[in-house]
């Protein structure tokens, strides 16, 4: 694969990542905050879907593309690579945790029918969650595009 269809393929899929992700977490928090358990409930299935079809999928194909460029340019291995993979763990294992917390949002739900204190509590640790996640996903960006520390 030549390496400009692979860097296309990579920017795609940054993309795809990060608006998928800053869409879903939009959606859900502004109708939480203003709808009721029902209408919630519809989001956040939603959601779910959202991240199981467009952002898993982009995560993965971000790690291919991203050692493959890395290796076309002869970057495996520098401090900016490790920077990156680094970088990367951190805001999977992030997104992770919301993905299980949304998981966890979804069952209250539909045990429930109704917005618990401990739905509350979920979605702060969802919502920090994904300040956290949303600024590392912006220094990869800064760190894809600047390349520092080459």
């Amino acid at each position: 694969m030549s390496y400009q269809l692979l860097k296309l393929i990579h920017i795609l899929s940054a993309t795809l990542m990060i608006g998928t992700g800053l869409g879903s977490a939009f959606y859900l928090f502004f109708t939480y905050k203003k709808a009721k358990a029902s209408t919630v409930k519809d989001v956040l299935s939603l959601v779910v879907i959202a991240d199981s079809i467009f952002t898993l999928p982009s995560v993965i194909v971000q790690l291919i593309t991203g050692i493959f460029l890395s290796n076309l340019m002869s970057l495996l291995y520098t401090k900016w690579f490790w920077l990156v993979i680094i970088a990367s763990v951190i805001v999977l294992f992030l997104w992770l945790i919301a993905v299980v917390i949304q998981y966890k949002l979804k069952r209250l739900l539909e045990e429930k029918e109704e917005i618990t204190a401990q739905f509350h509590g979920l979605m702060k640790k969802w919502y920090y969650l994904g300040i956290f996640s949303f600024s590392g996903s912006i220094f990869l960006y800064y760190l894809m595009v600047y390349k520092p520390f080459l």
